[in-house]
């Protein structure tokens, strides 16, 4: 059985889908937030190389990359591959059959899915049939294209193949810091862990404005650094904000307010009608139920 020796890296669609000038600053702050992640949980790699739609990362321990980089923003998933530089079609078809030895249980039934970049005397269905039928003859699985319990991916890329089974799946979005810098407000409840996550997924980089109990707010901000590429947040005070805002341009300023009434909504206006910044309520219209659900997975980060 051959073992993984790259970790494909998938980004989200919500960075491809761009003008290639922004597409390109998404990318970099991308690759920034991937390795900041990796370096503070202090995980050596080799390299990170840019590909068509991918990026493939280099490293011993690739488990613990996967692990750290699922909480990055900006990725759709990531899988454990196996690399290929080839020439022949049948050194790849061999490789991949290799591969998938060990992955499957006898009574899994299976399918190939292949795509391909760049120019090749052979199709995605041809590499496709082929494997699929080495793999019958080698294994005796069942072939299921519509429902299989295993699917064996086949990514090329050139002259190079990724095969992997199984990918983790992240939590797409924008990378973190690409919209700009946000003050946001902290009383110390829980909701505002998934105002602050919300932010961060649109691609914000989120300053805490203590309002309520110091050591409340830092307990709250405490489960957010994973979620922001493992940086540390700097907490401010009320009084501090102006300060904040011309040292780190800060584009707006945001609240955990979930309350819909007409009174909740006099007390907004009220209140922005103060500020020089714009004022963002992500939660607003956020059930209870889908509230908690969304606090859970920020803290357990699945």
């Amino acid at each position: 059985m051959l073992e993984p020796n790259v970790l494909l890296i998938k980004p989200s669609s919500s960075v491809f889908l761009k003008s290639e000038r922004t597409r390109l600053y998404f990318l970099k702050k991308l690759r920034e937030n991937i390795k900041c992640a990796l370096n503070r949980n202090n995980i050596e790699f080799e390299r990170l190389v840019f590909g068509r739609l991918r990026m493939f990362l280099y490293a011993k321990d690739l488990e613990s990359c996967a692990k750290v980089l699922q909480k990055v923003f900006g990725l759709h998933a990531v899988a454990l591959a196996y690399e290929l530089k080839f020439s022949e079609l049948s050194e790849l078809v061999e490789k991949a059959v290799s591969f998938f030895e060990g992955r499957f249980r006898k009574q899994d039934s299976f399918a190939v899915d292949c795509s391909r970049v760049g120019m090749h005397y052979f199709s995605s269905q041809e590499v496709e049939r082929k494997v699929g039928a080495n793999i019958v003859r080698k294994y005796g699985l069942k072939v299921d294209l519509k429902n299989p319990d295993k699917t064996l991916h086949v990514e090329i890329h050139n002259d190079r193949a990724y095969f992997y089974v199984d990918e983790v799946k992240c939590f797409a979005g924008l990378p973190t810091g690409v919209e700009g810098c946000v003050a946001m407000l902290f009383y110390g409840k829980e909701e505002e862990l998934a105002c602050a996550w919300l932010l961060l997924r649109k691609g914000c980089n989120v300053f805490p404005v203590v309002k309520g109990p110091e050591e409340k707010v830092e307990r709250i901000v405490k489960h957010l650094i994973p979620w922001n590429a493992y940086r540390k947040f700097i907490l401010s005070k009320e009084e501090e904000l102006e300060e904040l805002i011309n040292k780190y341009n800060i584009i707006a300023l945001a609240t955990a307010d979930r309350e819909t009434t007409k009174e909740a909504f006099a007390n907004y206006k009220e209140f922005d009608s103060k500020k020089e910044l714009a004022v963002l309520r992500p939660l607003l219209f956020y059930d209870r139920e889908m509230l908690e659900e969304l606090i859970r997975r920020v803290k357990s980060g699945r």
